[in-house]
């Protein structure tokens, strides 16, 4: 009897520390299958494709520009210089004349002075020829010519002139005596590079002590660069 106890006994602890390692086997089996060891998951590998980025077409070059230089006006004979030329009709004894003169800009700018252009006092040196019924005339001219304002004449662009003529050689083979002229003019183009000028005015003219003639006159003039 004390022998079949200690045998069941025996049995039991037996029994009992077979089902505590079995135990044991099961939780490691289940805590290995439900806590498995995880790997890093290693990111899906993308394919990065360069920035197509679009082809500009290089500036095009600056522009060239031909600097084309005007050459200086160097009048009808190449000497540059300025001149004008008129004729003139005499009323009274009908003196009819021409005139040929080199026209010289004012250094001293009056005309800004007196509230006009820099450009707008020029001189008038020159000759001509000029015959009536009492006397003919060499004589030598010399001028002062002021233009006005645009517009200040009438509405036209106008100027005045006056100055002295000295006989140098005459009716008679004569020499000396002194005469004079007062004009206004308007300026009008003519279809030439310069503006023509209408003036109109009172001329005397005097060949020795006894020979003279006087009057109203109108003359063309043009304006050319020799």
């Amino acid at each position: 009897m004390r022998y079949k106890n200690l045998a069941l006994i025996l049995i039991l602890v037996i029994a009992l520390a077979g089902s505590a390692a079995a135990q044991k086997v099961i939780k490691k089996t289940v805590k290995k299958v439900i806590t498995p060891q995880i790997s890093p998951v290693q990111p899906p590998k993308t394919e990065v494709t360069p920035e197509v980025v679009p082809e500009v077409p290089p500036p095009p070059p600056p522009p060239t520009y031909e600097v084309q230089t005007l050459e200086e006006d160097k009048g009808l004979f190449g000497w540059g210089i300025n001149s004008n030329v008129s004729g003139k009709l005499l009323y009274g004894s009908i003196l009819a004349g021409i005139r040929g003169d080199i026209v010289f800009s004012d250094p001293l700018m009056i005309g800004e002075k007196i509230g006009l252009a820099e450009d707008a006092v020029e001189y008038r040196v020159g000759s001509g020829f000029s015959i009536s019924d009492k006397l003919k005339t060499i004589p030598l001219y010399a001028d002062a010519v002021v233009y006005l304002k645009e517009g200040s004449l009438f509405g036209t662009d106008g100027y005045i002139g006056t100055g002295l003529s000295y006989n140098l050689y005459g009716t008679g083979q004569q020499s000396g005596g002194l005469g004079g002229q007062f004009y206004v003019g308007i300026l009008t183009n003519l279809g030439l590079e310069e503006r023509a000028g209408i003036n109109i005015g009172y001329a005397s003219y005097n060949v020795g002590s006894n020979l003279s003639d006087s009057g109203i006159y109108i003359s063309l003039s043009q304006p050319l660069k020799l």
